[in-house]
């Protein structure tokens, strides 16, 4: 089955899972719960409730990765009852003719982003938009499909920035931003980090949030499986920053003993340049070639995981 991170698929109608990974395993869909629909209401779930949730009503769904040497929620194929696709809403959105106002603050940034020279199909909306779980206080969460066209679109992001045709984030928004995503920094060392990546901005009253999925070509090729051996804090050099907005971002470094840090947390999309000195503190794996390197983002949080640039 064809699936990618920032889609969703449903169960039962009721449970919405992210897709967190392309590989499959065991012909499971390597995902998370992030939305349960009780009746017509569809609610968010944070990361402690939804493992519980799972663990009390769908056991079967919990699942060990050998590969990622991880337990997420492994979803076998057979019961997948939907696959939610983000291009598939940037389409029913452009044909919408009576959207609320969450919507038509989406339908205007993808329109811009259009005029830009972007096309269509390399747009997507996941997230609440995508299953209209949305209310007047959810993000957009767009999606570009492409390494090179990510950052063609974020490179006119910045200028139509600087212009003001769009707006920044304002303090209330950025404040916002860092207490959903609970990170181990402080504000200041977020908002530092966030400011220079151009990935979040305003769209009438909404924050939009723009990431990216590299094409099948584009992908890094992976070593896994992947054993965790301990937990480890290093200070280092970026030497390669090309995949630091992939899905894992990754950044290649100078170390002794590690070649890569590697992020499946969005703080850390983009968090560092080539050239620069970081710190870093994760779990350490190793893959089946035997090279080692450090992960962030055992958890969405990832609590006591980070990565900073060092003046």
């Amino acid at each position: 089955m064809f699936i990618r991170p920032k889609d969703y698929i449903s169960v039962d109608n009721k449970y919405f899972f992210a897709v967190v990974s392309e590989y499959q395993e065991d012909d499971r869909a390597l995902c998370w719960l992030r939305y349960i629909k009780e009746g017509n209401v569809m609610q968010k779930i944070e990361t402690t409730q939804a493992d519980q949730i799972i663990r009390d009503t769908r056991p079967e769904l919990l699942y060990y990765s050998h590969y990622a040497d991880i337990e997420l929620h492994g979803i076998p194929l057979e019961l997948i009852e939907h696959v939610y696709r983000p291009e598939q809403v940037v389409e029913r959105l452009l044909c919408d003719i009576s959207p609320d106002a969450k919507q038509e603050d989406a339908i205007n940034i993808i329109k811009l982003l259009i005029d830009t020279g972007l096309k269509q199909d390399c747009i997507g909306v996941t997230g609440s938009l995508m299953l209209n779980a949305h209310n007047p206080e959810s993000d957009i969460d767009l999606v570009i499909y492409g390494r090179e066209l990510f950052f063609k679109a974020r490179q006119q992001l910045k200028i139509l920035l600087e212009s003001g045709r769009l707006s920044p984030l304002n303090e209330t928004f950025w404040r916002e931003s860092y207490q959903r995503r609970n990170c181990t920094l402080s504000f200041a060392e977020y908002h530092t980090h966030e400011l220079r990546k151009y990935n979040k901005f305003l769209c009438g009253d909404s924050k939009v949030d723009i990431s990216m999925i590299p094409e099948n070509y584009e992908r890094f090729e992976e070593c896994g499986p992947y054993k965790k051996t301990g937990r480890g804090n290093v200070v280092c050099i970026v030497t390669d920053d090309s995949y630091a907005y992939d899905f894992p971002s990754r950044y290649f470094i100078e170390h002794e003993t590690l070649e890569q840090i590697v992020s499946y947390t969005a703080t850390y999309t983009g968090q560092a340049k080539r050239g620069e000195k970081i710190e870093a503190a994760g779990y350490i794996e190793q893959g089946r070639d035997g090279r080692k390197r450090l992960l962030i983002g055992t958890s969405r949080e990832a609590e006591g995981e980070y990565l900073r640039v060092l003046k």
